[in-house]
């Protein structure tokens, strides 16, 4: 009996690393780098600024003269290069201005305190933090005031990283300037979350990720295809955050297929179906399927 545990073992790991290594070669294809050219830098210095909007500091992405404001919510790390790149990268290609609020002040949870050991203790530190009602809310409210009293803008998305997600979707729940909203790979969102919100979202969880289609059926009975969901099979939860290796080129190429112009999500059926089963990831969707859910209400 020990001997056949072992062997089924051994050929467990056979087969994982074959899997392995067919998906590397699949999915890390050269060609499919945007032809725009390397976005995602492994060594990258954000060129946005800060700025203060009444007690809240700001990132702002450069050139920030667009009328659509989309405000990125980070994970619990905090205001990291990461973040503030792939901000920078959807400005850039988008013509978005992306602002990214230091909701947690100058607190952060420590990098070093992962793997999590005790969840309590993290809920604990987001409820002093971090709050929705508390903080987070006030915050993004107070954004979306600013950029109407000073430069008349009303058109606005959210979209979230981890604890992000919840803020995103607390937003596209209570927050009524609030167009479209969206999520990568996200943290305490459950489904029954999904009963209240009331703009169409984008859904991008990864591999270890809950499962959200339960979240994703009950939007879609109210928005149709306006909905998106996709899960990336091939990526961890927080790799497109604070935590993710950006020095690693599958991950470089993933975040450079996200701001790729080429790829629009198509609001039908058919189109969501086949991005459904495309194993890629594309933070692009995110932009585009807020960019058109504004458009549709100019």
């Amino acid at each position: 009996m020990a001997s056949q545990k072992l062997i089924f073992q051994g050929l467990l790991v056979l087969v994982s690393v074959i899997c392995i290594v067919h998906s590397t070669k699949t999915i890390y294809d050269g060609s499919n780098i945007p032809k725009h050219g390397k976005i995602i830098e492994a060594n990258y210095t954000p060129r946005g600024e800060e700025y203060q909007i009444g007690n809240l500091t700001v990132y702002e992405t450069p050139n920030g003269s667009g009328k659509r404001v989309l405000i990125h919510i980070y994970d619990i790390l905090g205001m990291s290069t990461n973040i503030r790149q792939v901000a920078d990268s959807i400005a850039d290609i988008h013509g978005f201005r992306v602002v990214i609020p230091r909701i947690f002040r100058e607190e952060y949870w420590n990098s070093e305190n992962f793997p999590i050991a005790d969840q309590e203790e993290v809920d604990a530190w987001v409820e002093q933090y971090a709050s929705w009602n508390g903080v987070a809310k006030p915050d993004v409210q107070n954004i979306i005031n600013h950029f109407r009293t000073t430069e008349n803008i009303t058109e606005f998305g959210i979209f979230g990283m981890c604890y992000g997600g919840l803020i995103s979707t607390m937003a596209a729940t209570e927050i009524n300037e609030v167009k479209a909203a969206g999520w990568v790979h996200p943290t305490y969102v459950t489904t029954e979350m999904a009963n209240d919100v009331k703009v169409p979202m984008c859904l991008l969880p990864t591999l270890n990720d809950p499962d959200y289609i339960p979240f994703y059926e009950i939007l879609k009975s109210k928005f149709g295809d306006a909905v998106y969901h996709r899960r990336f099979s091939d990526m961890m939860h927080a790799f497109s955050g604070a935590g993710g290796d950006f020095s690693n080129p599958l991950i470089q190429q993933r975040v450079e297929e996200a701001v790729d112009l080429g790829i629009v999500l198509q609001q039908n059926t058919e189109q969501l179906e086949l991005h459904y089963n495309v194993d890629t990831f594309n933070l692009n969707k995110i932009v585009n399927f807020i960019y058109e859910s504004m458009k549709s209400t100019w």
